[in-house]
C-alpha cells in the first residue's frame, strides 16, 4: 500500500521529534511518508530542514498550504494550544485525518465539536495522549485489570521538573492532561470530583501557573492526587504510584520502570508477566528494569505515529 502522506504542524521541540519519527518511518516500514512541515518561523524551519530535509519533501510557514493539498493525508497538529480547534476543524472539514496534540481543545465543548465533526466526516482524530504508549504504563493497567493488588485505594501522580516552557504556557493546560489521562487510562473511569489550587512564582503572573496541586475523585471511593511542578530543582520526574488492599504498585513512566511492593512478598507475582525482570526479596517487595524484550521500553512518539496510521487505514481503533 502506499504510505500515508503526513503533514506536521509545528516545528518547535516536540514538533521536530514528531519529524524525525515520521521520517524514521518512511525509512523503514514505508508505512507513513512525511510530505510537508508547517511553522511561521522561518528559523524552525531550517533547523527542522537540516534534521529531516530530503527533495520533494515541503517546508511551508503557512499551514494552509497543507489543507489545500489533496496529496496530504493527515495532518499532525503540534502548535501552541489556543490555535487547535481552529486548525483541527479546518483540516477535518477538509478532509484530513487529525492528530491533535494535547490539549485537545481549551474547553470541553470546542473538544466535543471536534468529535462530533470527525464523526461525521468519517475521519480518525486522536489526541496525542503519548502515555498511553508507555510500555511500562501498560503493563501496570494489565497488572490492575488483574488484580494484582487487589481493590484500588488511591493514586499520586508527579510529573515535575525545573523548565518553565517560552511563551505564555501555564501548568494545567500543558502538563496535567498527561497524568489525568494516565488516571483515566488506568482506572477505565472518568473523574466526577476535581478541585486544584495553583501558584506563580518565577513568573509571579496568576493566569500562568508554574506549579498545581490536583484532586479527583474517582467511583467506587477511589481518590488521586497530581502534584505539577515546573520549578521543582531534582530533575525530571514522572512518577504513578498505585495503591490498593493487596499491594502498591510505582512505575517510573520516564524510565520505564516499574517495582511492586506486596505485604505477601513475591510468590504471588507471575513472572511470566514481567519476561527478564529481576527479583529482589530484600526490601519486602518486587522490583526490576524491564529489558529489550516485549514488553521493555518503547519508542512512544512511534508507536503512537505507528498506531494512529494502523487507524487511519482500518487497522486500529
Amino acid at each position: 500500500m502506499a504510505p500515508i502522506r503526513v503533514a506536521v504542524l509545528g516545528a518547535g521541540y516536540w514538533g521536530t521529534k514528531l519529524c524525525r519519527e515520521y521520517a524514521g518511518i518512511e525509512g523503514s516500514t514505508r508505512e507513513a511518508s512525511l510530505s510537508m512541515v508547517v511553522d511561521s518561523s522561518e528559523a524552525a524551519l531550517e533547523a527542522v530542514r537540516a534534521q529531516v530535509g530530503r527533495a520533494g519533501r515541503v517546508f511551508s510557514r503557512d499551514y494552509q498550504n497543507a489543507l489545500r493539498d489533496r496529496s496530504v493525508d493527515v495532518v499532525h497538529v503540534a502548535l501552541p494550544s489556543p490555535l487547535h480547534y481552529e486548525v483541527a476543524r479546518s483540516a477535518l472539514e477538509g478532509g484530513k485525518h487529525v492528530l491533535l496534540e494535547k490539549p485537545m481543545a481549551l474547553s470541553s465543548r470546542e473538544a466535543y465539536k471536534l468529535a462530533s465533526l470527525a464523526e461525521e466526516q468519517g475521519l480518525m482524530l486522536q489526541v496525542g495522549h503519548i502515555f498511553r504508549f508507555n510500555a511500562a504504563l501498560r503493563m501496570v493497567r494489565q497488572m490492575l485489570h488483574r488484580g494484582r493488588i487487589g481493590r484500588v485505594y488511591y493514586a499520586t501522580l508527579e510529573w515535575t521538573t525545573d523548565d518553565i516552557p517560552s511563551g505564555e504556557r501555564d501548568i494545567v493546560f500543558d502538563l496535567a492532561p498527561h497524568p489525568i489521562d494516565v488516571l483515566n487510562y488506568l482506572l477505565d473511569e472518568w473523574p466526577y470530583g476535581v478541585d486544584a489550587v495553583g501558584g506563580s512564582y518565577r513568573r509571579n503572573r496568576e493566569v500562568l501557573e508554574e506549579v498545581a496541586f490536583v484532586n479527583l475523585e474517582f467511583p467506587d471511593r477511589v481518590v488521586a492526587n497530581v502534584y505539577l511542578s515546573w520549578i521543582q530543582h531534582d530533575g525530571k520526574n514522572r512518577l504513578v504510584r498505585i495503591v490498593g488492599s493487596e499491594g502498591t504498585v510505582i512505575c517510573d513512566a520516564l524510565n520505564q520502570v516499574v517495582t511492586m511492593y506486596t505485604s505477601r512478598g513475591t510468590s504471588d507475582i507471575p513472572q511470566a508477566l514481567f519476561p527478564k525482570l529481576g527479583l529482589n526479596n530484600g526490601d519486602g517487595g518486587w522490583h526490576g528494569k524491564l529489558e529489550d524484550d516485549p514488553p521493555g521500553p518503547n519508542n512512544t512518539i512511534r508507536d503512537m505515529e505507528l498506531h494512529f496510521i494502523d487507524a487511519v487505514r482500518g487497522r486500529a481503533p
